[in-house]
């Protein structure tokens, strides 16, 4: 057990994300926000359930299939909720419209950029606004090109963030990709955020995807992904981003 923090030691907090979607009409990111001192529990739990789903390598929304599995991404799915119902997580999401927009507008960019502008984004605005002045936050991300811009842009987003939100300097301790094998968090952000994208693109499936998919929703207490949550709301929040953030990052 880690000892009290003192007076100068502030509490630490973790953010996993993840995205979903780039390539249909709306890409979804988002992920959890836990304490730090909870992680081990949490990733102890979804050990547990990949074990009774007699998954080998991690959960993943685009392996799910149904059959012997279903089960255990259930549970997933409740265990995730059952973490927001009691406050010990929250989820953060940010849903954008790409259908229709050039992402290859400026050279060397593409639809990789503009993943990383949204992270961004659900880091200043969600993330940091929330939680930069009261704790110390590491943030990872699912390794990936759509990652990378953004995890070389802490002291950009921090700096926003002390101007923007009146955070602590460099509130955002850390900014870098994780291998979603090692962090059972990130994959439980994977599933949740792909079942939240299929949702919002109106995908249509004959595999047991949607049903996992209704599930998400149903348990999420929300009638819908199609619309953002209220500003008020802290352990679930749904932001529909319009627009794009001028160039470079905001």
């Amino acid at each position: 057990m880690q000892n009290t923090p003192s007076r100068t030691t502030l509490p630490s907090l973790m953010f996993f994300g993840d995205a979903s979607s780039k390539d249909k009409k709306f890409m979804v990111a988002g992920g959890f926000a836990v304490n730090s001192r909870r992680i081990r529990e949490v990733e102890a739990r979804i050990a547990s359930l990949r074990e009774l789903g007699g998954i080998q390598s991690e959960f993943h929304w685009s392996a799910y299939r149904g059959g012997d599995r279903r089960e255990a991404y259930e549970r997933l799915v409740d265990y995730a909720f059952e973490l927001i119902e009691a406050k010990h997580a929250a989820l953060h999401v940010i849903v954008t419209k790409f259908e229709g927009y050039d992402h290859k507008a400026k050279a060397g960019e593409n639809k990789d950029t503009s993943v990383n502008r949204m992270y961004f984004q659900l880091c200043l605005h969600r993330i940091a606004r929330f939680y930069g002045k009261q704790t110390t936050i590491h943030v990872r991300l699912d390794v990936g090109n759509d990652a990378d811009d953004v995890c070389g842009m802490r002291n950009e987003v921090c700096a926003k963030a002390y101007k923007q939100h009146k955070t602590r300097p460099n509130c955002i301790r850390t900014l870098e990709t994780m291998n979603s094998k090692s962090a059972g968090l990130i994959q439980m952000a994977d599933v949740i955020v792909g079942a939240i994208a299929a949702k919002q693109n109106n995908v249509q499936h004959t595999s047991p995807k949607g049903d996992l998919a209704d599930h998400v929703l149903k348990r999420s207490g929300l009638s819908t992904w199609g619309r953002s949550t209220p500003m008020n709301a802290r352990f679930l929040t749904v932001w529909h981003f319009e627009g794009r953030p001028p160039q470079p990052y905001p």
